[in-house]
């Protein structure tokens, strides 16, 4: 049984959705028929995308359509660059959510898109997935802590995270699940909003919740899983903006390398991820501690970018590495990352409980490793470059009966003691809906029509709104 090549993507798309064509999809996802074993399709892709469509369409309700529309686009650009590469036996992909839980897959502007490939991970290897959402704009503080399998229920979609979980059986000869779990996330932006940030992902953890296969178990949350990827803009940004920005950062055509993995390039941005806020919180053990993340030096940060442009920044603008691709597995090794020296067996509850599972096998192919990670900065439709990952996972040991104390299930990862269950809230889950998605209905609907209203004119539009309700209430008094 051979190792499952998981590919995963996050793309800020800045609202521009609507300019990406099927060459441009095509250019974004090429990497995920690369890597270690050029002969190997993916067995998995998971495509994280925020803001994908103005804001005002997403809340409002009426970018179903385009997201469903953008999804098929995917299909389409995973089966054409297979058979282009494997023109005698190209798999093709599909989505691992029934298409009646489409639309479960996004909140607001941030859509979460796992693809199988059809051949390796045939229907009948696949549990059924379960997916949850967590917004955390608008009304995310409003004591809304509420689960459900489809709907967060916590506030406005502006900001917020998606979540599928999916057991997924690679055992030859034995029913040995493995559960897989993917999270997109769009978290609190500015410079100043740090602290902000780091409640948002502790909210992930705590109400990021699955419903239980029994309604006698607890719900579920996103640690108590096999495989974790968390993926998204985080908006994590640089603590300064360091001393020779410029040439730091100046795009490697310019310098005449050919690679962005150039080692005096890897280098230079030493001193700019010495400067990253995500890893200086990780260090210290406020956010993503567990977790574990590929060498950010192989590119560039990837915001705030010039769109059109491959290289440049927009100077009114702190630069950061925002989006972000990071993972747990429970056959992680604790050394994977020399990025994250603080991560060891005495530190982290998770490598603690990896090493121990694993202490016999010192194997580098027998634990899950991420073989690449980076971004792509000719894609310039966005004010942020597309990030990816590559990552191996090997299939459950032969033995696994007698290695894990679990029956038909791989060990979960350990439970970080700072992550808890909510308490049950009492607001039924029809309420729950009612009050999540009126938030974004509400600001959505008087959002569009006031751009309606004022033809692209936000302000002119909000006027004639006001307009319109002063002329209502007097007709209405006059009535009386």
């Amino acid at each position: 049984m051979s190792d499952l090549k998981l590919f995963a993507s996050t793309y800020n798309l800045n609202t521009r959705g609507s300019s990406v064509t099927p060459t441009h999809l095509q250019h974004w996802l090429r990497p995920a028929f690369a890597g270690d074993d050029e002969a190997a399709a993916p067995d998995l892709v998971v495509i994280g995308v925020q803001e994908l469509i103005p804001l005002h369409q997403s809340l409002s309700g009426f970018g179903a359509s385009f997201i469903a529309n953008f999804q098929n686009a995917i299909v389409a650009a995973l089966d054409t660059l297979s058979a282009s590469v494997y023109p005698s036996h190209s798999p093709t992909f599909a989505s691992v959510a029934p298409r009646s839980d489409y639309r479960a897959t996004f909140i607001g502007s941030i859509i979460l898109l796992v693809f199988r490939n059809t051949q390796t991970l045939p229907q009948e290897r696949l549990g059924r997935p379960s997916i949850s959402r967590l917004g955390l704009g608008v009304g995310s503080n409003l004591g809304l802590n509420a689960w459900s399998s489809d709907c967060g229920g916590y506030g406005m979609g502006n900001k917020g995270a998606v979540g599928l979980r999916i057991p997924i059986n690679r055992s030859e000869g034995q029913d040995y699940w493995e559960t897989f779990t993917f999270v997109c996330a769009h978290l609190a932006a500015h410079d100043e909003n740090l602290e902000t940030r780091n409640a948002n992902y502790r909210q992930i953890l705590s109400s990021l919740l699955f419903a239980p296969s029994s309604s006698l178990d607890k719900p579920l949350q996103i640690w108590q899983t096999s495989h974790l990827v968390l993926l998204g803009d985080l908006n994590y940004r640089l603590t300064r903006a360091p001393t020779g920005l410029e040439s730091a950062l100046i795009d490697t055509a310019r310098r005449g390398r050919e690679t962005q993995t150039d080692p005096d390039l890897k280098k230079e941005r030493q001193s700019l991820v010495a400067l990253d806020t995500l890893k200086e919180q990780q260090a210290q053990g406020k956010a993503f501690d567990c977790l574990l993340e590929g060498d950010l030096t192989t590119f560039a940060p990837t915001y705030k970018r010039i769109v059109g442009q491959i290289d440049g920044y927009n100077k009114k603008r702190r630069p950061g590495y925002t989006d972000r691709i990071l993972f747990a597995s429970y056959r992680a090794k604790s050394n994977t990352q020399s990025e994250l020296p603080e991560l060891n067996a005495e530190t982290s509850p998770l490598l603690a409980r990896t090493t121990a599972d694993h202490a016999s096998n010192n194997d580098n192919t027998s634990q899950t490793r991420i073989t690449a990670y980076n971004s792509i900065p000719d894609l310039t439709a966005s004010d942020h470059k597309p990030v990816y990952a590559i990552l191996f996972m090997p299939p459950p040991p032969s033995d696994a009966h007698d290695q894990f104390s679990t029956q038909h299930q791989t060990p979960f990862l350990a439970f970080p003691p700072s992550a808890t269950v909510p308490a049950a809230n009492s607001l039924s889950l029809g309420t729950r809906q009612v009050i999540a998605t009126a938030l974004d209905r509400c600001i959505g609907l008087l959002w569009y029509s006031a751009i309606i209203l004022g033809a692209g004119n936000l302000p002119a539009g909000i006027f004639v709104e006001l307009l319109l309700v002063l002329i209502g209430l007097t007709w209405w008094k006059g009535m009386w």
